[in-house]
């Protein structure tokens, strides 16, 4: 700004400060693949990390009744008589639940039997096994003197009524069966 006041103190012209240069001409036409392929990698971006949200917020594969029921008889560890029959009270109520009876864990042992009573696929001698079986997990959980017995023959036990449960819900012939969404 002093440099302009001094100049035209000491006479001398000022300069023009307007650009000397020409302006540039804008295209005449804009090309049109520019957009299209901008448009392309912004849907190819928006896929990527739709895809790779889906698989991250999927879900593990779902486990069958019958594996879950499995898998908990295998990893059962109980130091009392009380706490095997219970825990295997719950695995065989769980998997009647999940499998076969609805509201299974709602129902008393007698309760249960009589559901599984009116089934005529269960044959007379393996009812009187799940009588057995429902009538020793009571006796070990509400009985106050303590119940002896084998804790690998008691999982055995239970093993052997989910697999014949198992067998009989895949041939549909439980009354009530459920169908199991896999």
């Amino acid at each position: 700004m002093l440099l302009l006041i001094s100049a035209a103190a000491s006479g001398q012209s000022i300069p023009d400060i307007r650009d000397s240069l020409e302006p540039l001409a804008l295209p005449d036409a804009t090309n049109p693949w520019i957009f299209v392929l901008s448009a392309a990698a912004i849907v190819t971006a928006a896929i990527i990390i739709w895809l790779a949200w889906r698989a991250r917020s999927r879900p593990g594969p779902i486990e069958s009744a019958e594996d879950r029921a499995h898998r908990r008889l295998a990893a059962i560890d109980c130091s009392s008589s009380r706490a095997l029959y219970t825990e295997l009270h719950n695995i065989f109520v769980e998997y009647l639940e999940r499998r076969v009876v609805a509201d299974a864990s709602r129902c008393t042992t007698p309760e249960l039997l009589d559901l599984l009573e009116n089934t005529a696929a269960i044959q007379v001698a393996w009812r009187m096994s799940l009588k057995a079986f429902l009538m020793s997990c009571d006796r070990a959980k509400f009985s106050p003197s303590v119940f002896k017995c084998e804790p690998s023959e008691a999982v055995a036990d239970c093993l052997g009524l989910i697999d014949k449960l198992a067998t009989l819900a895949a041939l549909g012939a439980v009354k009530g069966v459920r169908r199991e969404l896999v």
